[in-house]
């Protein structure tokens, strides 16, 4: 019960705040695809792969920005531009020591996108069995003013140098089927798919159902052989 009322006091504060960034048609829509999808979810994704021994190209991003790892000090700054429960999510990440890459116009933040060699499910909302030298790239996004001007793209191979400066040898991220333009990204910077997972979540519970490619023997979980789903977590 006392879970249920967090979650409802969460997307009311979420509502409220998303209301004053844009509107208040924006914040109901919002959370009507919250509320229906709150009992029930499922999401597919396709699992890419890239070698970061492969080169990393350079792009300049059409408007100027500085690119550094965001820390606790960087909060007011997300406050501007994500929900509370974002703003939560990055605070607990941190915690966790999980890097954030963050691009910044002026003082502004206007992209931003996360790296980890540890993927856990009550931090990154995902479960993944990584190689050692693998890291996962996750969560981008872009302030909405600030797209197709390749922020994204810069703050992305500014993660992978940094990353390969670490002693990295394979980042491993996963896209939305839907998500063309994130699809249409990652193929360009030269990642190749390994296999989909499709996220189920039923009242609570959640699973990640795995299909790695015909070739691919690694990056699989611990799951359940015969029929391929994990235990929920």
């Amino acid at each position: 019960m006392g879970y249920n009322l967090r979650r409802i006091g969460a997307l009311i504060q979420d509502v409220r705040t998303l209301a004053a960034q844009r509107n208040w048609r924006a914040a109901w829509q919002y959370a009507w695809r919250m509320l229906v999808t709150a009992p029930y979810r499922r999401i597919e994704f396709i699992v890419f792969a890239r070698s970061l021994d492969q080169p990393i190209p350079e792009v300049q991003p059409l408007v100027p920005v500085t690119i550094r790892l965001a820390t606790l000090e960087d909060i007011p700054r997300f406050e501007k531009i994500v929900l509370p429960s974002a703003v939560r999510r990055f605070v607990n990440r941190i915690a966790h020591n999980r890097l954030c890459f963050v691009a910044l116009h002026h003082t502004d933040i206007v992209a931003y996108c996360w790296a980890t060699p540890e993927v856990r499910p009550d931090v990154d909302n995902i479960s993944l069995d990584l190689e050692p030298h693998d890291i996962y790239f996750d969560d981008a996004y872009t302030v909405p003013a600030y797209r197709r001007r390749k922020l994204q793209t810069a703050v992305h191979l500014y993660r992978m140098r940094y990353v390969k400066q670490m002693g990295f040898r394979r980042a491993v991220l996963i896209v939305d089927i839907h998500n063309h333009a994130s699809l249409a990204l990652v193929q360009k910077l030269g990642y190749r798919e390994i296999g989909k997972v499709t996220f189920v979540r039923i009242l609570g519970k959640r699973w990640y159902l795995w299909s790695p490619a015909p070739e691919e023997t690694t990056l699989l979980p611990k799951a359940d052989p015969a029929t391929g789903k994990r235990t929920p977590v």
